[in-house]
């Protein structure tokens, strides 16, 4: 199978459910867009409401405005975010207002090209000269790509550039006679590129144009944009929204995709490169570094010996590589110390001293040029309930260690007096130190309900990026989907409890007393152990006594108000 296909099986086959809300609000905006094209090649007008009949904007008030909104306004049209591009109200207003916008519109629907691009990108561009807009190139490029399959969702110049070059570089894109190609005619390129590659699969329906503008993005995110730029991440929310469960999810994806592209065969795996542990109250500088406990001796008599916590001993053997290449002579310290600019060439003359198959696959890569950084084998520490332990007290000198990484970060622990070849980590200076390498990753997760973002100490928190984690409706949608699709479902339908949940968190959100990170997670409603002959309101109604409502219940615990707000909480979630 080759490399563009591995990655897309990664990416997209592998995480369909991630995707497939996505996928149904492309797939469906777009085909609406289709509609409104056919009409307008019939002969009718964008803003006519007959140009509307068939599509679902013929339910709205004014569809014209409705359409308009969703193509060129709404946060997310189905195809991408605006992102950080926002055009105000009153701009848009005045846009849709001006004929000649909206017969520049109208032509790139009608006829999705370069021309009738240009001619829309002008007719943006003197409007908003004229009310003194930002440019929001992003948001003209998102309008064609709900116009067409040519280009793909990766609508941000900047962030497809990223890709595409990525693509080049790599050697799976071949390079384009024109280098200098603007967004357009690279995406036009690219797109062209993938529908060939997948020819058999779009004729099958193993894949769509949709899924593969989505691969684009997730080319992006997962690869060109690297997540060596994240190696320490906290991601908080609510319970049951699968913080720890993605956590491994990522890393086992992280790992595919390096082995895909360093180590093929090689005896290597994530189970061996992953470590999850739990912290809670008790838990220590000793538990997780390193400190004093006892053994037993040869006349069975308890004796205090010096032993790793768990987080030292990971790191011990995730740092294999840096402690090898500083062990070089004469030359070693200074090639630590560049660690993130080493490429593979720049050992190649020291193999000699850099034996063992753990260096065979790096060395004998066909392409040298490639950073040792990236060659190496990830690492992953994941820190479940990060939140549950004095993380001060547990970290010690490691909050120097995760911001200053590899050799030059090294520094003496609080047993470094006492550290020899059995517990030490690399010998520097006449003592040994402890370092974190550049290979390891921290994942560490928590619930907001239980202690705040905020009440972490700042030096700890600007040491690790934040990533909010709230219950995925979509997901659970296509989880229950799939259920419903098996044999003997077909009037056992449970799909809907998604839209329920949804609505019920809608209300959690808008309460004062509650919020946002007292949502219900969508794992209270996946891995059901109930008859699969229920009907969705019956499985409604046991969830939300056996499950939900003693959760709610916890949650307003104390504050006078389960009487007056639980009435609502059940009937937006749909019990009678």
């Amino acid at each position: 199978m080759s490399r563009i296909k591995n990655l897309y099986t990664y990416l997209i086959t592998n995480r369909r459910a991630e995707v497939d809300g996505w996928l149904q609000d492309y797939t469906l905006f777009t085909a609406e867009v289709g509609k409104v094209r056919k009409a307008l090649q019939d002969g009718k007008k964008l803003m006519d409401a007959a140009t509307y009949e068939s599509t679902y904007f013929a339910e709205k008030e004014e569809p014209w405005i409705a359409f308009a909104s969703r193509l060129l306004y709404e946060k997310a049209n189905g195809v991408a975010s605006r992102g950080q591009s926002v055009l105000s109200w009153e701009n848009f207003e005045y846009f849709i207002g001006n004929s000649d916008f909206v017969s520049a519109l109208e032509g790139l629907i009608k006829d999705p090209n370069r021309d009738s691009f240009d001619k829309f990108d002008e007719a943006w561009e003197r409007l908003r000269e004229q009310q003194g807009a930002n440019r929001n190139q992003l948001l003209i490029n998102r309008t064609l790509a709900a116009c067409t399959e040519d280009v793909s969702s990766t609508v941000s110049g900047g962030d497809f550039e990223q890709v595409f070059w990525w693509l080049v570089n790599e050697k799976i894109l071949p390079m384009p006679a024109k280098a200098d190609a603007d967004w357009y005619e690279k995406n036009v390129y690219l797109m062209n590129f993938l529908s060939k590659e997948f020819g058999a699969e779009l004729s099958s329906g193993g894949t769509s144009p949709q899924l593969l503008s989505i691969f684009v993005w997730n080319l992006f995110e997962n690869i060109t944009n690297p997540f060596s730029l994240k190696r320490q991440i906290i991601r908080y929310g609510a319970p049951g929204t699968g913080k720890t469960y993605t956590a491994k999810r990522d890393s086992q994806l992280m790992f595919d995709i390096w082995r895909e592209q360093f180590a093929g065969k090689v005896g290597v795996s994530h189970e061996t490169n992953c470590k999850v542990v739990q912290f809670h109250p008790s838990y220590g500088y000793e538990d997780f570094i390193e400190g004093m406990r006892p053994v037993l001796d040869n006349n069975q008599k308890a004796q205090l010996v010096l032993q790793n916590g768990v987080f030292k001993q990971f790191c011990i053997l995730a740092a294999l590589w840096e402690k090898d290449v500083h062990a070089i002579p004469t030359e070693g310290q200074n090639l630590a110390r560049k660690w993130e600019d080493l490429k593979i060439s720049d050992l190649k003359p020291h193999a000699k001293h850099l034996a063992g198959e753990h260096w065979s696959f790096i060395l004998s890569h066909p392409r040298d040029e490639k950073r040792v950084a990236d060659a190496v084998p990830p690492f992953f520490f994941i820190i479940d309930e990060i939140n549950r332990a004095e993380l001060s007290r547990v970290l010690g000198e490691l909050m120097l260690c995760l911001e200053y990484r590899g050799v030059e970060g090294a520094v003496s622990t609080q047993y470094a007096a006492l550290n020899g070849d059995l517990t030490g980590m690399i010998r520097m200076g006449g003592e040994y130190k402890f370092f974190v390498p550049h290979n390891v990753f921290v994942i560490g997760t928590m619930n907001t309900i239980d202690r705040s973002v905020e009440s972490f100490d700042l030096a700890l928190r600007r040491r690790f990026r934040w990533e909010r984690i709230d219950p995925d409706i979509a997901l659970l949608r296509y989880y229950l989907q799939q259920r419903d699709s098996e044999p003997g479902s077909a009037g056992y339908q449970w799909a809907g409890l998604a839209e329920r949940l949804g609505s019920l968190n809608e209300m959690i959100r808008g309460n004062d007393l509650l919020g946002e990170d007292y949502q219900i997670g969508h794992a209270y409603c996946m891995n059901l152990r109930y008859p699969s002959r229920m009907t969705c309101a019956e499985l409604r109604e046991k969830l939300w006594w056996d499950s939900i409502r003693p959760l709610l219940e916890e949650y307003l615990r104390g504050s006078g108000k389960t009487k007056e707000l639980m009435p609502g909480f059940e009937k937006a979630f749909g019990v009678e």
